[in-house]
């Protein structure tokens, strides 16, 4: 006897049409979080509920409770571990049936970061961890959700007949629901209701499960016996009246229909002529769904710019009508679903901080993944052989800003933009009259940037030499950097950390030996890391030991650098990675040099891509203890490793 598997939604399409809402195909359609919560809270009370439903609406209803304006950082701190908590525990707790295990063998069975078990333990015994920690984890259990769960629903198609098929099953639903309206009359709105919403259910259905369907409904629905049918010069209320709940019914069961419907409604606009009594027909509709307060809550779905994309490239008297009458009055309204934020915890009061990144309320936020938070700038100075680097880094939510070892400020420059988060560049030239300081000026006084430090990795001219220009140009800045720097104001301790803007954690690491002075500053952006080496790394490299000896740089390399996060990028004080190569080469051919050979000659750029993992594997001064090396260099304890290549390196 086959198994009866009870479900609280009534059928797949609705479960679909759950999942569309939480992973919305599109970041640019509307946000349904909301209903989603809403109906799985429903669904709920019906008892057999899956753990995953559950928690991706407790992980999404925590988000849309994270809101800086109504709620304090403790609560919403409480509301994320809560949430989290309750997702990792309903899948990993050990007293669940069966066998005993523990919860991290449970988490490896199923494929669940263990990382997610540990943030459970710290969350639940501990102190609350912190809200970007939190955030993050938030959203890649999301991520893992889909994969475990939403992203395998395999829903069988509602048909197999084909496109024929299909639309003739639409064309009999629309004037089954258009005859039982008529025949019904007003006296029995009840069962009017009840045949809207069954009729709307199935139609959505039809959308939701066949990749033509909702195109096939608007074209129906667009047919003359349906939402044209008109007498000429008669009102438009009876017809309106007839096929609006069903409209928005679908329309809310499935988002992509009105816009679907909308756009196909302006098409026909554009190519019905002007005496045709359709195109007056799909011009009401359009005023109507555009315009009445029946259609508001359906209406941030509709595809305002499309429309009039269609009235500037179709003109006719419709188009302009439909232009002048009532577009023109929208242009409020897109400018405020659309306008950029400029805060997030995105900043500058607090709440629009939240929204910028996807932290905001259902209005704004994306399950997707998150706009980039912190910007690197690097301000390569060409001038001579220094090949030097400066950077200027920008937590996006807040504009908070600090420049990063700028020499002197009349070197030439020129400006490329990294991307922290997707790590692709996109790079520009700036005129050769262009220096930092009018750089720097310019990010300024357009909004982008709020400077207030410059930090320093070590004292000597190419890094700190620019210190002074700045302050005198820019105004009183903090100067952060070794006791030696220029005009220092702050030296901080080694492992020091604080922060920069809303988002970005620094932390100073001390690391002497190119100067006594010499410090590396790791930043941390919630899963995104940078470390900033000066003269310390280089890409395949290192400094030379100028006021420290191989013992140092040991340990500067090998054990404080080492010992961050593979993934965190690097970001040194020069390019030499094209004369570092020509010296890794010579000591050993592993495939991660010959990696990073072909890398260096086919870019002149190479900061900000390659990470403490990568050097790890390719750059020779991290790998002491490699046969290669040992070999080339005759030693075996690894401080004399060190400075015999230090000394082989010195003679190319």
């Amino acid at each position: 006897m086959p198994k009866i598997i009870f479900t609280p939604w009534r059928d797949s399409s609705e479960l679909l049409n759950v999942r569309s809402q939480f992973y919305p195909p599109s970041p640019a359609g509307p946000d349904l979080r909301v209903n989603a919560c809403r109906t799985v809270e429903a669904w709920k009370l019906r008892n057999h509920l899956p753990h995953a439903v559950e928690a991706t609406a407790l992980l999404t209803d925590a988000i849309l409770h994270d809101d800086a304006a109504h709620n304090s950082v403790f609560s919403i701190r409480a509301t994320y571990a809560a949430a989290f908590c309750r997702f990792v525990t309903g899948l990993v707790d050990s007293k669940l049936g069966g066998q005993r295990r523990t919860m991290f063998q449970r988490a490896l069975d199923l494929g669940l970061p263990a990382s997610f078990v540990e943030l459970r333990h710290e969350a639940t015994h501990r102190e609350l961890p912190s809200l970007v920690v939190l955030r993050g984890a938030v959203h890649r259990s999301l991520e893992w959700l889909w994969g475990y769960y939403w992203g395998r629903l395999d829903v069988a198609p509602i048909s197999t007949g084909g496109g024929c098929h299909l639309n003739s099953r639409i064309r009999d639903s629309l004037r089954q629901i258009s005859q039982q309206q008529q025949q019904l009359g007003s006296a029995k709105r009840k069962a009017k209701a009840h045949a809207v919403v069954a009729a709307a259910q199935s139609l959505a259905g039809i959308c939701q499960q066949e990749n033509e369907g909702t195109l096939l409904l608007c074209r129906a629905l667009l047919d003359k016996d349906m939402l044209k049918q008109r007498q000429p010069g008669a009102s438009m209320d009876s017809t309106f009246s007839t096929w609006d709940v069903l409209l928005q019914t679908i329309a809310d069961s499935h988002p992509p229909f009105l816009t679907t419907l909308t756009e196909e409604m302006a098409m026909d606009l554009g190519h019905l002529a002007e005496a045709e009594p359709e195109a007056e027909a799909v011009f009401f509709w359009l005023r109507h769904i555009l315009e009445s307060r029946t259609w508001e809550a359906q209406r941030p779905r509709i595809p305002v710019s499309f429309l009039r994309a269609i009235c500037c490239e179709m003109p006719n008297t419709w188009t302009a009508k439909l232009e002048e009458h009532t577009l023109a009055k929208l242009s409020f309204v897109s400018a405020d679903a659309d306008a950029p934020v400029n805060l997030d915890v995105h900043v500058d009061d607090g709440w629009d901080a939240l929204e910028a990144y996807g932290w905001g309320p259902a209005k704004h936020w994306s399950t997707q993944t998150q706009t980039r938070k912190m910007h690197i700038r690097a301000i390569p100075m060409w001038a001579g052989k220094s090949n030097n680097y400066a950077y200027l880094v920008t937590d996006e939510p807040t504009k908070q800003s600090v420049i990063v070892d700028p020499a002197h400020p009349e070197e030439y420059v020129a400006l490329s933009l990294f991307s922290f988060l997707d790590l692709v560049s996109a790079r520009w030239r700036l005129k050769p009259d262009d220096r930092v300081v009018p750089v720097l000026t310019a990010e300024r006084d357009a909004g982008r940037i709020k400077l207030n430090a410059i930090i320093n990795t070590h004292h000597h001219w190419d890094h700190a030499g620019g210190n002074d220009g700045i302050l005198k140009s820019l105004g009183q800045l903090a100067v952060i950097g070794g006791k030696d720097c220029q005009s220092v104001t702050k030296t901080p301790a080694h492992g020091e950390t604080w922060k920069l803007g809303d988002r970005i954690t620094v932390k100073a690491l001390h690391t002497p030996c190119h100067t006594q002075d010499s410090i590396c500053y790791f930043l941390e952006d919630g899963e995104q890391r940078a470390v900033f080496t000066g003269d310390t790394l280089f890409t395949g490299g290192c400094g030379r030991f100028f006021e420290g000896n191989a013992a140092e740089m040991h340990k500067a390399l090998n054990q404080t650098l080492a010992a961050l996060p593979d993934d965190t990028k690097v970001y040194s004080g020069h390019e030499y990675t094209k004369s570092n190569v020509k010296f890794l080469v010579s000591v050993s051919q592993t495939p991660a040099i010959q990696k990073l050979a072909k890398f260096a000659e086919e870019n002149q750029n190479t900061q900000g891509v390659l990470t403490i993992g990568d050097e790890k594997a390719h750059n020779v001064f991290m790998m002491l203890d490699h046969p290669d090396v040992l070999k080339a260099t005759g030693k075996t304890d690894p401080v004399d490793v060190m400075a015999a290549l230090r000394e082989l390196k010195n003679a190319m």
